[in-house]
């Protein structure tokens, strides 16, 4: 039950989808490592169907650690046989997606449609609470959800969800309906994090955090045992340090690492996976747009190796 056992406060990297895959959490673990990671989320309904296709999306190593897998889905049956699979795959942790904002999943009930949706919401909290149980594995589960749909239920919400063997309750500030943007409501967390902490499950924050000091600082502010790190960590695994900026070679080794780790992980037939983090690196300095365009027609690695040092050549 790492979620009990780790220090508090939790700073950790959000689950991005498209983002946070394994090279890109080595390239995080390598320059700041948070104190918990996540896959990106697995379609339950996609997993039991073709288990195979999420063969790179389900990998990690033991340096990534605790790490969390993130199941969504609208289907408490395919939640059960996903999750019991999963759950024996040598994970910290199992979390449920009930907060993601993409159309394609609401349509389908799934993600940020389970906000307020008791009834299916209680299949699938039940559903996988007893998929770990037959898995005999006595993984943590864990939510991550919103404040609400088109207005706040985050204390009802959060009431409705401590009922359930959760070990922790993850909640973004913001509404389904604004999606990745606009204000985030740190006094619905301050006081769904009350409810949750009174059954003892831990309650971590997310939304909008953009330092580590601001990371520190909502924790303290609103009593809660942590937050996640989001939107701020792409292109910018330093966010995880201390008023820290690195110099332009530390960012150039960064950028060819993390092309040389894509390279090694997905082929050069997949290399293209790796290029909207090219088009985040660049920043703060001279001619940074041009090095941008320049990385986002590479096509393998040594070609980035090539790109940064005529770039540095040129700039210097």
């Amino acid at each position: 039950m790492f979620w009990q056992k780790i220090k508090k406060p939790i700073i950790g990297l959000a689950p991005m989808d498209g983002v946070t895959d394994k090279p890109a959490r080595q390239i995080q673990c390598n320059v700041a490592k948070p104190d918990v990671l996540f896959t990106e989320f697995i379609s339950a309904e996609g997993f039991i169907r073709n288990p195979a296709v999420f063969k790179k999306t389900l990998a990690f190593d033991v340096a990534q650690r605790p790490i969390v897998a993130q199941v969504f889905g609208y289907s408490s049956e395919a939640i059960y046989e996903a999750v019991k699979i999963i759950s024996k795959m040598g994970f910290d942790g199992i979390d449920i997606n009930m907060g993601c904002p993409a159309r394609k999943i609401l349509f389908r009930g799934g993600g940020g449609a389970l906000i307020g949706n008791y009834k299916q919401a209680d299949k699938i909290l039940k559903k996988a609470a007893e998929a770990i149980k037959e898995s005999k594995t006595n993984l943590p589960l864990s939510v991550k959800t919103r404040i609400g749909q088109k207005t706040s239920i985050a204390k009802e919400w959060c009431q409705f969800l401590s009922d359930y063997p959760l070990s922790a309750i993850i909640m973004h500030g913001r509404l389904l309906s604004q999606g990745l943007s606009g204000e985030v409501c740190w006094n619905e967390i301050k006081n769904a994090a009350k409810i949750a902490k009174d059954k003892n499950i831990v309650f971590v924050g997310n939304g909008g955090i953009k330092t580590l000091e601001e990371a520190i600082k909502k924790t303290e502010e609103n009593r809660i045992d942590g937050v996640l790190i989001g939107q701020a960590a792409m292109g910018n695994p330093w966010v995880f340090k201390k008023n820290y900026k690195p110099s332009k070679e530390e960012l150039f080794e960064t950028i060819k690492i993390h092309a040389e780790s894509a390279e090694n992980f997905y082929g050069k037939k997949g290399f293209n996976k790796v290029l909207r983090h090219f088009s985040w690196y660049p920043r703060g300095f001279k001619n940074c747009k041009q090095l941008k365009i320049m990385l986002l027609k590479s096509k393998s690695a040594s070609e980035v190796g090539k790109i940064l040092a005529e770039f540095s050549a040129i700039s210097d």
